[in-house]
């Protein structure tokens, strides 16, 4: 039997796994991915790519494609039933290069993501099964399977499970999706649907008494129709056609659309997720095989790539950088930790229709539900989801007050800071031995001067103080004031992490 090795070895080539192995090669280190689909899918599914993906697309080489292909997405038009407009939710714009979302067939966002794979010189491997999987300190033992039933063997230092739900490498880790699964069934298509979208790009949602029927503008003048099914409603092999995708939405509304040529269709149930464990014994989880949310939110697919980001600077910190093991030991307590943002802001969106489906039910108007303090909900843009459960953050000095700039937020101008490494933004003009410092750490870090990058004035630390800015644009440590002692911290922080 044949077998071959390679350092990283991705299984799935969704969104998750193709960015991964994308970003992986950007930081220097070369990986095999393989799926067991023969061609890639041409389904729209996820379509919506927020500002905080974007950027890490931007430091990637890809925002702008995305954005030449997609259209911006400004916020909800609520409607009634008779489809009477009863109010409008702008999404404020985000604090970014790329303020809005932008709406993009999940088919196409994967073009882009393979197109720039190959330009790494690496093409998904496709029609390839993980039949079993041995994991050991050494790295993992596959033994896969070729469309035509060959089998041969590729043994891996680090093994990357981004094979959605169903993750093969979750199941060789035993552990299970935790969470619940929605009540309803829900059906979800890509069709023609005229006179729709009105200017201003928004999302429309129709809300009746029984559920909701959502639409979003896509490029091309198509849109994606989401609608609840009612019990009982019945469906061909889970591959509605056009008849049923209108029996779908008339049983919502008082009023038919004009919905015609469906090219894609398809029912399924939304979760809310999470697996106890996001790696273990060289093994990761990442997207949808770490955690599942309802797609109402817009976040499943944003999380994953925010996910892979991560990923592939710390593990090409350890292959290329002298990182430390120890240093991937931060992947899971960092991911589980926005993913539980992300679950429960979904979960909020999830409710907010709830309450407005309510209200119809209820014979009451539809007016904007109020905030729920017990709920966290993103800001729509995903620039707010911040670390702090995290063995690689630190800070000297005193967070308490109001700085802007707190280790493990998003930096405000992480765009301006391309390449692999870590950006350390010195504020002080104080001589302090720079030279030193960088070559004792220039595997790792870039020393710029901050001022002209993020000034003082907006990140909140003052004049005289210093930000080590992550790969993957997180803040990985904080001065506020940039003396001595706090390059010690600094200093010690980083030897955790590599070794100088």
């Amino acid at each position: 039997m044949k077998e071959s090795h390679v350092e990283v070895l991705v299984i799935g080539a969704g969104p998750t796994g193709l960015f991964f192995a994308g970003e992986l090669a950007r930081h220097g280190v070369s990986s095999r991915i393989i799926d067991q689909n023969l061609s890639p899918h041409t389904q729209t599914r996820a379509t919506e790519i927020q500002p905080a993906v974007l950027e890490v697309l931007h430091r990637a080489g890809m925002a702008e494609k995305i954005m030449e292909s997609s259209l911006p997405m400004q916020g909800l038009r609520i409607l009634d039933a008779h489809l009477k407009e009863a109010y409008v939710f702008s999404i404020p714009p985000a604090d970014s290069q790329f303020p809005t979302t932008r709406s993009l067939p999940q088919w196409r966002t994967e073009e882009i993501l393979c197109e720039n794979l190959k330009g790494y010189g690496i093409d998904v491997e496709r029609g390839v099964t993980a039949l079993e999987i041995t994991m050991s300190g050494s790295g993992a033992r596959v033994l896969c399977s070729d469309h035509d039933g060959a089998q041969h063997v590729i043994h891996a230092d680090y093994l990357v499970g981004a094979g959605g739900a169903h993750s093969p490498v979750r199941g060789s880790m035993h552990k299970n999706l935790e969470g619940i699964t929605y009540p309803r069934r829900y059906l979800v298509a890509d069709v023609d649907a005229q006179g729709l979208h009105k200017d201003g790009h928004l999302i429309s949602v129709a809300i009746a008494a029984t559920g909701l029927v959502m639409v979003i503008e896509l490029p091309n003048g198509r849109s994606l129709v989401l609608t609840d099914l009612l019990d009982g409603a019945q469906t061909t092999h889970n591959v509605p056609g056009l008849e049923e995708v209108n029996q779908a939405v008339a049983a919502h509304l008082h009023h038919p659309l004009d919905i015609s040529d469906v090219r894609w269709a398809s029912v399924y149930r939304m979760h809310r997720r999470m697996s106890p464990k996001f790696s273990g014994n060289r093994c990761f989880l990442a997207g949808d095989s770490a955690h599942l949310c309802s797609p109402l939110g817009g976040e499943g697919l944003n999380a994953g790539i925010l996910d892979g980001a991560s990923l592939a600077w710390m593990l090409a910190a350890v292959l290329r950088r002298g990182g430390k093991p120890g240093l991937l030991e931060a992947y899971e307590p960092e991911r589980q930790e926005i993913a539980r943002q992300v679950l429960t802001s979904s979960d909020a969106m999830h409710d907010y229709y709830d309450v407005l489906v309510n209200m119809a039910a209820e014979g009451k108007p539809l007016t904007e539900p109020p905030d729920d303090p017990t709920r966290k909900v993103t800001s729509g843009s995903m620039v707010d989801l911040t670390l702090s459960d995290s063995p690689i953050l630190g800070c000297y000095g005193s967070v308490i007050g109001v700085q802007k700039m707190k280790p493990g937020c998003r930096f405000p101008k992480r765009i301006l800071l391309g390449g692999c490494l870590h950006h350390l933004l010195v504020y002080s003009e104080t001589e302090w031995g720079q030279a030193d410092f960088s070559t004792r750490w220039a595997k790792v870090l870039t020393v710029l001067d901050g001022n002209p990058v993020c000034p003082p004035s907006e990140c909140g630390i003052g004049g005289c103080g210093a930000v080590l800015v992550r790969p993957d644009g997180y803040v990985g440590f904080v001065a506020y004031d940039w003396n001595p002692e706090a390059r010690e911290a600094l200093d010690r922080l980083l030897c955790i992490q590599f070794t100088p």
